[in-house]
């Protein structure tokens, strides 16, 4: 299945990869570029050694128990979500993920999808393609002066508020692991939960999944917000519960909503959200994009290559000595 002493590597998505970067790991292993499938899980994973991931690539315990050579897991993403990390620890096997390298694309979507929905762009482009001229159907909202509400203020969250403030926002945030004082240096002011929800014209969220955000936001969060208010998310789908939302929509809790993550993924062809989307101008949506820049998926892919060849370089050292 492999050559003989050659690590197998196996790179996954290998569209979001340069060259350079599976050049370098050629030179230290042998390579193989395949997206899973039933039939490539069944040949290819029990034989390989380091697997190398993004997060469409869903590595769950079922999955992981075949990939009974597996020396380490590398996921070019900053989340964790997709992947069983139970398990790894449980077998010692390390996974390595990035910190901060995505954090400049994805505020940029994330300003983007903003300015996008109140300024109506979408709906706008698609009265363009039809034919028509409606500009009165496409008034938006200013943004200059409004507040702008971010929950979980880490890394991308920062970079959000800085400009945020460029565009003249107020920015409030929540985040009930900084104090006042590391909030004010991210140009926020710290705010409770609820006062995030009733105060904001939009918000943005920029939290990780855990136990405590899924499906932070509910029917009960969505009727506190403002009717007006305009729904960003970047972050991770199942944050929002998704039913709730359409409902908030529908029934205009809330004014507009511009998501790209979902609860699953890829989003399926007849998804609620999808079919809602086709039907009404205030859901916006874009499939899990807001990392994928060139700059960034060249940092991504040389974070990979390095990882994996310092990891076998180690790997071999300390092998060398059973």
């Amino acid at each position: 299945m492999k050559k003989e002493n050659k690590a197998l590597i196996l790179i996954t998505e290998p569209e979001y990869f340069t060259q350079e970067s599976i050049d370098m790991m050629q030179r230290v292993g042998e390579v193989k570029l395949e997206r899973l499938s039933p039939r490539v899980s069944a040949k290819i994973i029990p034989h390989v050694d380091i697997l190398v991931v993004r997060v469409e690539t869903k590595l769950d315990a079922k999955l992981l128990k075949l990939a009974t050579n597996l020396k380490c897991v590398v996921s070019t993403t900053t989340g964790t979500n997709h992947i069983d990390t139970k398990y790894l620890a449980s077998k010692n096997i390390p996974l390595f993920h990035l910190s901060g390298i995505h954090s400049i694309p994805t505020a940029e979507h994330a300003i983007a999808m903003l300015t996008s929905a109140a300024r109506r762009i979408p709906l706008a482009h698609r009265g363009i393609e039809k034919g028509t001229w409606k500009r009165w159907e496409y008034i938006g909202v200013q943004i200059w002066g409004k507040i702008l509400g971010i929950i979980g203020i880490g890394r991308i969250g920062s970079e959000v508020a800085k400009r945020a403030k460029g565009l003249g926002l107020d920015v409030i945030a929540y985040d009930p692991y900084l104090s006042k004082a590391e909030i004010n240096l991210k140009c926020a002011k710290k705010v409770t939960f609820d006062s995030l929800l009733r105060e904001s014209d939009f918000i943005s969220i920029h939290a990780p999944l855990t136990d405590e955000t899924f499906n932070m936001l509910s029917d009960g969060q969505f009727k506190k917000m403002k009717p007006s208010a305009i729904l960003i998310n970047t972050a991770r789908g199942s944050i929002i519960e998704t039913k709730a939302l359409l409902r908030a929509l529908k029934e205009k809790k809330i004014s507009l909503a511009a998501l790209d993550v979902y609860e699953e993924e890829p989003l399926p062809k007849n998804s609620i959200l999808s079919q809602y989307a086709k039907n009404n101008s205030n859901l916006i949506l874009t499939p899990h994009i807001a990392a994928s820049t060139k700059e960034a998926v060249g940092e991504a892919s040389l974070f990979a290559a390095t990882t994996v060849v310092d990891f076998l370089k180690k790997y071999h050292r300390l092998d060398s000595r059973v």
